[in-house]
């Protein structure tokens, strides 16, 4: 054999050890986070089946610095793959949605997870708003700003009038969950459009004493919808840097092959098309107090799981 054949295929030989190892590494980086033994307790057939070629992921964002916490779902969202009309969809669950959680009554659906976590959320959600979605994927505040620093940061527009509160909840999540001390605080002195870093992007999506829920859940949509497009358009090397950041703080009871699957369902739909909702509908929902619960976000049933389903499919 000569000598320059015996480099190539020693070359090759190389990359394909390098492929082997970072497969074995993803796969058991992927495989640690699945949460066993968490299916989901069988409903009644949903009224309004998911058609095939569209599917569900509940993204949840607990209120905690730790995902093995008990606590309430600070952000509940549907992230909907669309491989017939090659489009993504997210929808924002409001926190405050009153709703029959089962097994324990009504009450807002960001209790659900603190009575059961994931699982009990999942039946909320399939039995209330009528979807078939057993997949979910709960990131904690730690996790959330890790991977925004990992991205880049995320653009976002502050007014004025959010200044206040906005450097008050980012120094709040700079002091609880922000692990690199060794960068100072930095607070943002004036309006306009800037590119937050990871505990600036959680303080944008929680604070919610200057406007309203739905411009909360708004900014919520808007930040994962930036996320998912950095991740989609990483290139290959960067992933596994990205789980090896980001993975110790989640929980999903997908398998391997189910989220390989999912990433390459969303790479093959890609981000050219992704619609949002807010979910009830602003203008066919209410809020108000209700003894012993507080208050809640009443809805339309009949008219609200229509709305959300003609969304989802359409």
């Amino acid at each position: 054999m000569r000598k320059s054949t015996k480099i190539i295929w020693s070359i090759v030989g190389i990359l394909i050890a390098i492929v082997l190892v970072m497969g074995i590494y993803l796969y058991k980086t992927l495989d640690s986070i699945t949460v066993p033994n968490q299916d989901i307790v069988e409903q009644e057939p949903a009224t309004y089946p998911t058609i095939p070629g569209i599917s569900h992921v509940l993204l949840v964002g607990v209120d905690s610095a730790s995902i093995d916490i008990a606590t309430r779902s600070d952000a509940m969202m549907l992230l909907t793959l669309d491989t017939i009309h090659d489009n993504v969809k997210l929808t924002s669950f409001a926190r405050d949605a009153y709703v029959n959680i089962p097994g324990i009554g009504y009450e807002k659906l960001t209790h659900a997870y603190a009575y059961g976590e994931a699982p009990l959320l999942l039946q909320t959600v399939e039995s209330n708003f009528q979807l078939e979605v057993d997949r979910y994927i709960v990131i904690d505040f730690k996790s959330f700003i890790a991977l925004v620093d990992r991205l880049g940061g995320v653009e976002a527009n502050l007014e004025q009038v959010d200044l206040r509160e906005f450097n008050r909840v980012a120094e709040e999540n700079y002091r609880k969950f922000y692990d690199n001390k060794e960068d100072s605080f930095r607070p943002i002195e004036s309006p306009g459009i800037y590119n937050l870093n990871g505990y600036q992007t959680l303080a944008y999506v929680r604070m919610r004493k200057t406007d309203s829920i739905y411009a909360r859940e708004e900014r919520q949509r808007d930040v994962v919808e930036q996320v998912f497009k950095k991740i989609t358009r990483m290139p290959f090397t960067s992933y596994s840097t990205l789980l090896k950041e980001v993975l110790p703080y989640i929980k999903t009871n997908m398998n391997v092959m189910d989220m390989v699957k999912l990433a390459f369902t969303a790479l093959q739909i890609g981000t050219n098309d992704v619609r949002q909702l807010e979910f009830p509908n602003p203008n066919t929902s209410y809020g108000g107090s209700l003894p012993g619960k507080g208050w809640v976000l009443q809805w339309d049933e009949e008219a609200g799981r229509e709305e959300l389903h003609t969304f989802l499919n359409e």
